[in-house]
This record gives structure tokens, C-alpha cells and sequence, in this order.
């Protein structure tokens, strides 16, 4: 969420997933898949909409603003700078197979560590869940 005064970074993670593409967008793209790693609570209104809520009261609207299935899912965060978004992407490699999750997000710059790893635990949570 964009902050008066406070300087926004761009941050890509990376994360290599035993997974198929499939299976991960899934996960990515679908309310249920998004709640059991993403958010606490996950709702979707007209297709394109998506509430996410915590527990610990944070939540937030979004709307899908690009998705091509199996490859990558972008929102446009209610309330964010313009140009701002979060993009899930999945990346296959040709020659070996590999797959890999890319995020990228915008953060305060004051908070760029603390996004990193609320993404690492939030990723392990989705590894153990889809067994990658």
C-alpha cells in the first residue's frame, strides 16, 4: 500500500518448486489455492476481484489485471501507486524442467528485508502443502 512520503521498492523473489505449472496456478490463481498459503481468508467477487484478509486484521482488494493460465497472474492492489502490482509468474525452464516461482511486489523501502521473509515462510508453507 503506497504511503505519503515514504519511498516504495520493487522486490522479485525467486523460489525453485518441484511442481508442475498446472498445479502450481493453482495454487496462485484459485481463492481456496491463495488461502491455504497466501492469505487467511480469500474471496473473489465478479471473477476478477479478490479480497485477502489476515487474521491479524490487515486485508486488502485487488483486481486481476493480467492472467495467462499455467504462466503468471498479476493484481492491481486497491489503494497502491499507480504502476504498482503483485505478480505471481511461473517459469519453466526448456531444458531441464525446472520450475520456479517468481513474485514480485512493492513494498516500503523500510520493509524490503521483513517482505523477503514473510515471502520465504509463506513459499515453504506452499512447498509443504503441494509436497515441492
Amino acid at each position: 500500500m503506497a504511503t505519503d512520503g515514504i519511498k516504495r521498492s520493487k522486490i522479485e523473489l525467486e523460489y525453485s518448486l518441484r511442481s508442475s505449472p498446472h498445479i502450481l496456478f493453482q495454487y496462485i490463481s484459485n481463492p481456496s489455492g491463495l488461502q491455504s498459503w497466501f492469505a487467511d481468508h480469500v474471496d473473489i467477487f465478479g471473477g476478477v476481484r479478490y479480497r485477502f484478509a489476515w487474521n491479524d486484521g490487515t486485508e486488502y482488494q485487488a483486481k486481476i489485471i493480467k492472467n495467462v493460465p499455467n504462466k503468471y497472474i498479476k493484481f492491481a492492489i486497491e489503494g497502491s501507486a499507480e504502476g504498482e502490482f503483485l505478480e505471481f509468474r511461473i517459469d519453466q525452464d526448456a531444458i531441464t524442467g525446472d520450475v520456479e516461482l517468481l513474485i514480485t511486489e512493492f513494498v516500503n523501502e523500510d520493509e524490503v528485508e521483513m517482505a523477503a521473509s514473510i515471502w520465504d515462510v509463506a513459499v515453504e508453507n506452499l512447498c509443504g502443502i503441494i509436497g515441492a
